[in-house]
């Protein structure tokens, strides 16, 4: 393919080849994108960037390891089209829309994903490296130690030694409470249970301004991370009205 013709819509030429490579290759590691486009590997994080900017691709963690890929092109042409009617229905409103700015600060989400027991190990890190007062945490029945027992028993006590509270909301099973009996997560912690009728494989942790879901599948494991101020808060809120709702 002639690079000059994605020139045309936004990508300078070695972008364009980053960019190629992705759609021949699917997901791919800076080493990889650096091999396959003879491109230096300090040169490829720089067009990679440049890349999400521009939305031409999207990424992932894997085991603690961030991987790319490319957008599907006609996903590309979507977001030249409704940048365009954006710009459109700008240029129509622009005088209100910069009164409202002067008042209105707006945060962008930020979002990660983590697969595979590493990942979920570098996802349960992040709680700890916030260094939060506190962490909210319910829609857990314990599977999560079926799959990182000791890593998860290692996590509770440098919790504690950190001295950051848990607020935690089990589903009310019998396993889940013997194995509370026996781990760390007891200590440091406020404990009340909701009634469920089966284990769940989801669970959900709260703390600052962000919200880690953690799906804890024992073939494939994977967490999500949010960070954003409004989402945090609307988290809180939800599990205030659990907390008060769920019996000690």
């Amino acid at each position: 393919m002639d690079l000059a013709q994605l020139e045309e819509i936004g990508l300078k030429e070695k972008e364009a080849k980053i960019y190629i490579a992705l759609l021949q290759h699917g997901l791919s590691s800076v080493n990889r994108l650096a091999k396959k486009t003879s491109i230096l590997r300090t040169s490829v994080y720089d067009y990679l960037e440049i890349l999400l900017e521009k939305g031409f691709i999207s990424y992932t963690i894997q085991s603690g390891k961030k991987y790319f890929q490319a957008v599907n092109p006609q996903k590309i042409i979507d977001n030249f089209e409704e940048e365009r009617k954006r710009k459109d229905q700008a240029l129509k409103n622009i005088v209100p829309e910069l009164i409202k700015l002067q008042s209105i600060s707006k945060q962008e989400s930020k979002i990660e994903v983590f697969e595979g027991k590493g990942g979920m190990k570098s996802a349960m890190s992040c709680v700890l490296r916030d260094n939060p007062i506190e962490i909210l945490v319910h829609g857990s029945s314990g599977v999560g130690y079926k799959l990182l027992p000791f890593y998860l028993e290692h996590w509770h006590k440098e919790r504690v030694k950190r001295k950051i509270k848990l607020k935690i909301v089990y589903n009310d099973l019998p396993e889940s409470k013997e194995r509370i009996k026996k781990g760390p997560s007891l200590k440091c912690s406020e404990i009340r249970y909701m009634q469920v009728n089966h284990t769940s494989l989801t669970g959900t942790l709260i703390f600052n301004n962000k919200i880690l879901l953690t799906i804890w599948d024992l073939e494939s494991p994977f967490a999500i991370l949010i960070e954003s101020d409004s989402v945090a808060e609307t988290y809180r809120d939800n599990f205030g009205v659990l907390w008060k709702s769920s019996k000690k």
